[in-house]
């Protein structure tokens, strides 16, 4: 008799194989050497079936009820991979590029979530492929799914082993940027209720109790947009120094004053992060910049200016020296600890994007990670670009105008995470640049 594959049965060594499993995933992939909490522990409901996993691995269908998939554009070609390994009638997909472009994710998934969500069932129980995310603010986020000590933060005196956690308490910011995608989310800020934020900061004040008893700093980042915006921020912010982290906020210069800033610092706040933008532009909220770090330097503060680079406007040596010139300027008269910046990003629904879509293609959403200056198509010139982008931040942390007005580089002995992730970009962008410093575009 011809046995066909219908009779053969198959036997399962693993007796406690979990079933309908509801697994969250990352794109792109979490990195373990840079990150914090994904934002998907937010969505992801309660029961015991519900995973997180680090790794976007190809997954038994037969086991999962659901996949839940955050995607970034920077993950869209990863996620496009891995969807096509999977029952798509058990994705479900959401996050900045299907919240803008849900039409690219049609062929990939059941259910495409449009905006913020924390509420997952109620959410993708709506009819339709698209629909809008649902949030109440009733559930704290799944942190017991993820191992915070996967966390890792490029920034002054941490060192590599301490302690990084977050904490969002609201959602959006009001300001409307040209460049930032973040409204694009949620259109008005919405702040989750003081009750939630208690019951986050106590499980977050475990997870930093073990390393603050043995002495070790804990650093904790807000991860709202605009911290301050909130009315009730002094409230929050005191509930969350209940954690005895070093935080670590963003703002607008515009915002600071000195009452603001002393509560900052009787609250545990040791670094602000404010918006230096593209120096060519003006920010109307940017107005108060130079007395805004003042202010933060009289009380100990720590800032933190993150600054955007337009490739389009530095094509050609002396556009690149002036604008390099004009940068290092303003950072000596600023001083601030740490500097980081960005390649323009334009966003599909900003407004910068009208003007600069054309230059945006789709080969382009994986390198999606403000570190790559796409816009500009021409190999060599990119590159030379990238090398320049780090060599100006190196030169203004190794320059002794910096270690003598501001701070010191490099503690010997204690070498914080700021100076050994440069010391990792400089053994990775000096070889390309000897390889292509002499190569006419």
């Amino acid at each position: 008799m011809i046995k066909t594959w219908k009779e053969v049965v198959f036997e399962d060594i693993l007796p406690k194989r979990k079933k309908n499993r509801i697994i969250g995933l990352s794109f792109p992939e979490q990195q373990g050497n840079l990150g914090l909490e994904p934002s998907l522990l937010t969505v992801l409901p309660q029961g015991d079936n519900v995973e997180y996993s680090l790794h976007n691995i190809d997954f038994n269908d037969g086991d999962v009820m659901y996949y839940a998939c955050a995607v970034y554009i920077s993950g869209y070609d990863e996620f496009k991979s891995w969807a096509s390994k999977h029952d798509r009638k058990k994705i479900i997909v959401g996050g900045y590029h299907p919240t803008t472009f849900p039409e690219d994710f049609e062929m990939y998934a059941e259910k495409i979530i449009v905006g913020t969500c924390d509420d997952f069932f109620s959410t993708i129980q709506q009819e339709g492929q698209v629909v809008k995310g649902i949030t109440n603010y009733r559930n704290v986020p799944r942190y017991d799914l993820y191992d915070a000590s996967f966390n890792q933060q490029i920034i002054p005196e941490k060192l590599p082993h301490e302690l990084a956690i977050s904490i969002n308490t609201s959602q959006s910011c009001p300001m409307r940027c040209d460049f930032c995608c973040s409204p694009l989310m949620c259109l008005s800020l919405e702040s989750k209720p003081i009750s939630l934020i208690e019951k986050e900061v106590e499980i977050l004040k475990e997870e930093a109790k073990e390393r603050l008893d043995k002495g070790e700093n804990v650093y904790l980042f807000i991860r709202d947009e605009n911290f301050p915006l909130q009315k009730d921020w002094k409230e929050r912010l005191s509930i969350i120094n209940r954690t005895g982290a070093r935080i670590y906020l963003f703002a607008s210069a515009n915002l600071l004053n000195e009452d603001m800033v002393k509560y900052f610092k009787e609250n545990n706040v040791y670094m602000v992060c404010l918006g230096l933008e593209d120096i060519t532009v003006d920010y109307s909220k940017n107005k108060k910049l130079s007395e805004a770090v003042k202010l933060l330097k009289k009380y100990g503060i720590f800032t933190y200016l993150s600054f955007i680079v337009n490739p389009l406007k530095i094509i050609g040596k002396e556009k690149g020296i002036d604008f390099y010139r004009r940068l290092i300027d303003r950072f000596q008269e600023l001083q601030p600890e740490m500097v980081c910046g960005n390649f323009l990003m334009p966003f599909r629904g900003t407004k910068l994007w009208d003007e600069y879509y054309a230059f945006v293609s789709p080969e382009d959403y994986k390198d999606y990670d403000s570190k790559s200056a796409f816009l500009v198509k021409n190999p060599v010139v990119r590159k030379k670009m990238e090398f320049f982008m780090f060599y100006y931040q190196y030169l203004y942390y190794t320059s002794s105008f910096y270690n003598e007005n501001v701070r010191k580089f490099k503690n010997d002995g204690k070498e914080d995470t700021l100076y050994l992730r440069f010391e990792e970009l400089k053994e990775k962008f000096v070889p390309i640049y000897e390889r292509i410093w002499n190569v006419r575009a």
